[in-house]
């Protein structure tokens, strides 16, 4: 598109032989992309030019509603038909870019059907060609209905035949026929409408939109900010910038559509989070949003994302709470409960464990971790010997009372009837896990226990004695993680620090991989509305620093299961 709204006007530039300099300085400026400096010139005129590029530039700046202002009254006040059909062109590609679709395409409908001749008529029969390939099947049906012409109406109908399923075809085209009041009319137009719905198409799959020339991308970014940034804003900052790394890398990659990052400050606040989402949804008319990232402001923002019907993507956020009711708000970052089904499985079907035992605080945010472990172990056919629950920090955080079960002592295990166990998930959390891990595994080697460990993210950190270490298998899972292709992570640092100045640390990178993800998502999709289904769908993205596996799903579904101690390191190698 963008090609469309350069190109097309400076061609009648050529034959005019004179402007005024004030002008003539306002449009370099427009053509060097200084678009706010170029406003200051063409607002201050009066006259027809001024006032097309003046809407031209807003176009740029994406502040649409201004640009339709402007580009109405250029083509109320245009004598030439060149400035004329341009501004109705561009006023048209900024009613698509606003979602207008039925503004949009009767608009460009107009330009074609004019008498006059001219460059953007013809760029507007190309574009409007394009978009009757967008369109989904909603888009289709709203667009016949609210359309003031019939010929729209008629073209959105045929060019969904190949495209959409047979009942889907003739579902719109019963919708086309009931806006037809003349009787003849509608029978001709039944008669020729039907021939084309040849039974058999019913098989087609998934519909093959496609996207107009020039397409662009409108993201949002909401992440907290600050003018003087303290080490608290380091991961925001870095998030950001590899998010923007991701987008410039996209755009230079293709030359037919592009990435328009749109950023917010979500001020670590739920109410000022709120308000810069209906700012980048309403003002930035933006096709999805990064942001936030702590799960308290991610929960605000997720029931504007469903009332919006927005696209978010949580880049840390990490609440089982999130996503319980909505299906436009996306975790990347997986969540306790699915730690803890991803545990279940590689202990069970990798490690081949079948008797297991969990043990948990109450009320802790590894509890929903346990639990998940816990029914998906027994769905997988394990038998879970013995769940502990319990409110440890009540009891001083003595564990011996649950871990006798894990005697060694064959006297004990029968006169008790103890049940042999063959490992223990203790997915410890907060500021009593590592308090939690000595315990269990001072516990545990007195017992002389042997049992495989299994364990959350902060097990990475646990002060190991060197006899636990050398007799344990432990394993811990993660959410986060280095890529194996090393030559891809130390591209990417050395043109991190060549664009930003800055070393490339676990949030750049983490940052650049979700806005990969996501524009990639967007590309594929080509119509944004087809966005979520695409999100679940997609195959598994292996970036530098994340693993996004959807499988179907909101949450991301791809846990890292990392060795902590020699015997684990032995057992995966082994897998």
């Amino acid at each position: 598109m963008k090609q469309f709204t350069l190109l097309t006007f400076f061609i009648s530039l050529i034959s005019v032989s004179a402007f005024s300099q004030t002008f003539e300085e306002g449009l370099e400026l427009y053509q060097q992309q200084q678009y706010e400096d170029a406003l200051e010139i063409f607002t201050a005129l009066d006259d027809g030019r001024s006032l097309l590029f003046a809407g031209k530039s807003h176009f740029d700046l994406q502040n649409y509603l201004k640009a339709n202002s402007y580009l109405e009254q250029a083509s109320e006040a245009s004598r030439e038909v060149a400035y004329r059909q341009e501004a109705d062109f561009t006023l048209g590609l900024s009613h698509f870019r606003m979602k207008n679709y039925s503004k949009s395409i009767d608009l460009l409908h107009e330009l074609i059907i004019s008498e006059e001749r001219g460059r953007a008529k013809v760029d507007a029969q190309q574009f409007y060609r394009q978009l009757l390939q967008f369109f989904t099947l909603d888009q289709r049906f709203e667009i016949i209905q609210s359309t003031d012409y019939q010929a729209v109406a008629k073209d959105i109908v045929t060019s969904s035949y190949g495209t959409f399923n047979h009942l889907d075809y003739t579902a719109l085209v019963n919708v086309f026929l009931e806006r037809i009041t003349d009787d003849e009319q509608r029978a001709t137009i039944a008669s020729e409408l039907n021939r084309r719905a040849r039974p058999g198409s019913d098989s087609l799959g998934a519909p093959a939109l496609s996207t107009p020339d020039g397409m662009v991308y409108n993201v949002g970014v909401i992440l907290p900010a600050n003018d003087d940034p303290g080490p608290g804003m380091l991961v925001p900052r870095n998030l950001y910038y590899g998010i923007t790394f991701a987008a410039e890398e996209f755009n230079s990659r293709y030359t037919d559509k592009k990435i328009a990052l749109n950023y917010r400050n979500s001020h670590r606040d739920p109410d000022s989070t709120a308000k810069a989402f209906h700012n980048i949804v309403w003002k930035g008319f933006s096709d999805a949003v990064i942001g936030p990232l702590f799960s308290e402001t991610a929960s605000r923002m997720a029931g504007l994302s469903e009332q919006y019907m927005v696209p978010m993507i949580a880049p840390l956020a990490n609440s089982d709470e999130i996503n319980l009711d909505y299906n436009y708000t996306f975790q990347m970052n997986p969540t306790f409960e699915v730690h803890g089904k991803r545990m279940a499985r590689y202990a069970v079907r990798q490690l081949g464990l079948d008797t297991l035992a969990v043990i948990t605080p109450n009320e802790a945010l590894g509890t929903a971790s346990a639990r998940s472990f816990r029914h998906e172990a027994e769905r997988l056919g394990a038998f879970v010997s013995y769940y502990i629950e319990e409110d440890f920090s009540s009891l001083g955080y003595d564990l011996t009372d649950f871990t006798k079960v894990f005697t060694t002592d064959k006297t004990e295990i029968d006169s008790l009837n103890y049940i042999p166990t063959e490992g223990i998930y203790a997915p410890f959390t907060g500021q009593a896990a590592n308090t939690l891990i000595n315990l269990l595994m001072t516990d545990l080697e007195v017992l002389g226990s042997d049992m495989v460990i299994l364990g959350s993210e902060e097990w990475q950190s646990a002060n190991l004695s060197a006899w636990q270490e050398r007799n344990f298998a432990i394993y811990y899972s993660q959410g986060f993680g280095e890529a194996a292709d090393t030559s891809a992570v130390r591209i990417f640092e050395e043109d991190f620090q060549t664009r930003f100045g800055l070393e490339a640390d676990q949030f750049s990178k983490l940052g650049y991989d979700i806005g990969t993800y996501l524009f990639e998502s967007l590309s594929e999709s080509g119509n944004p509305a087809l966005l979520t289904q695409i999100i679940r769908n997609r195959d598994s993205y292996n970036g530098l620093a994340i693993r996004i596996n959807m499988d179907g799903q909101r949450i991301n579904q791809h846990v890292y299961i990392r060795a902590l101690t020699p015997q684990a390191i032995n057992g995966m190698s082994s897998e």
